[in-house]
């Protein structure tokens, strides 16, 4: 989709302090022949503080760099991938509670990893759908920190997760960047794959249960076989709509002058990623995104901020998002810079 006179006035990042993964491995948190193998350095860690606690100090930011008041905000979007609080509660109400006082819609998006880039899409269109809507809020955040879940085993492919919150104020006013399209899609035929042969219900939270991904997808043919079809079938679809955003925003693939993805810590994993679309690895942002582990919805914006704010890019680069989320979930976007902002480096 086309996104005509859409811009990024603000964005914002709440971003812990990094735990080195070798003290991880000392502590028999992280299997030592894993951190070897897939090259993670790190993981960023919050501690207890909770995840929508971060999303407002997120928030706050990117509405500071924005220039827009509170009262310019007509709807806020807020996506998480772990549990955000109690149960039954809407976290998005208490951030939007915490940075304005606007009686907005405010509503959780839960795409897994794809939340806070697929969010670009609904709130793109809900800006352009009238004349009278002038900003939305995009927020996304979590901690895995959990008693009962460990950060440093997640199971499948990207294997080590780290906390962070983020956030971006979508305008129709001007704004550093330019947002010149955005493309989603679902693979929803490998949603089996993830689920397992778990039950529906009762859901497993609710009896205390909780397996990680590698035990879900042994339960199904196999983990390497599952995880290979996961991988082709989403990795098709992902390049089927990078390109076509690209084509949306009427620029080539050789016009990207950088790339902001899910993290990792092996190249090898990048170029499954970035190869079929043409794109070559360092134009990524390995080394930025292995010292913080995979930040589940957060990866692409905290890498957009961190192009930004050390002047990676500027005015006439473009940036192409690409986020995927539990293997049926992906979206991209391409954003253009438009001007050096005064809260860069």
């Amino acid at each position: 989709m086309k996104t005509p006179g859409i811009f990024l006035s603000g964005i914002g990042v709440h971003l812990p302090p990094s735990v080195d993964a070798g003290e991880a491995v000392a502590r028999g948190e992280y299997d030592a022949a894993d951190h070897e193998w897939y090259g993670w350095t790190g993981a960023a860690v919050a501690g207890d503080t909770p995840a929508p606690d971060m999303a407002v100090s997120a928030a706050r930011e990117a509405l500071s760099r924005s220039g827009h008041p509170v009262s310019d905000i007509d709807l806020h979007l807020h996506a998480g991938f772990f549990e955000q609080g109690p149960e039954g509660w809407s976290a998005q109400h208490y951030i939007l509670r915490h940075v304005t006082d606007r009686d907005v819609p405010a509503f959780s998006v839960w795409q897994a990893c794809n939340g806070l880039v697929g969010s670009f899409d609904l709130a793109a269109s809900y800006l352009l759908a009238s004349p009278q809507r002038t900003a939305a809020l995009l927020t996304g955040a979590d901690n895995v920190g959990t008693p009962n879940y460990n950060r440093w085993d997640f199971g499948i492919q990207n294997g080590v997760l780290g906390d962070a919150a983020s956030s971006v104020v979508l305008s129709k006013r001007e704004g550093f960047a330019r947002l010149l399209s955005v493309t989603a899609a679902s693979t929803s035929e490998v949603e089996e794959q993830y689920r397992g042969a778990e039950p529906i219900f009762p859901p497993s939270l609710t009896v205390g249960r909780r397996m990680n991904m590698k035990e879900r997808f042994a339960s199904r043919r196999g983990v390497e076989e599952t995880v290979a079809e996961v991988v082709q079938r989403q990795g098709e679809l992902r390049t089927h709509i990078a390109l076509q955003a690209l084509a949306e925003a009427d620029i080539d693939v050789t016009e990207v002058t950088r790339v902001t993805h899910v993290f990792t810590g092996q190249e090898s994993y990048l170029k499954v990623i970035l190869d079929p679309i043409g794109i070559d690895v360092e134009r990524g942002l390995l080394e930025f995104g292995r010292n913080l582990g995979h930040l589940t919805v957060n990866d692409q914006v905290v890498g957009l901020n961190h192009l930004v704010t050390t002047g990676q890019v500027g005015p006439g680069d473009h940036v192409l998002l690409i986020a995927h989320g539990g293997g049926v979930s992906l979206s991209c976007a391409v954003v253009r810079i438009e001007s050096r902002p005064p809260w860069a480096r």
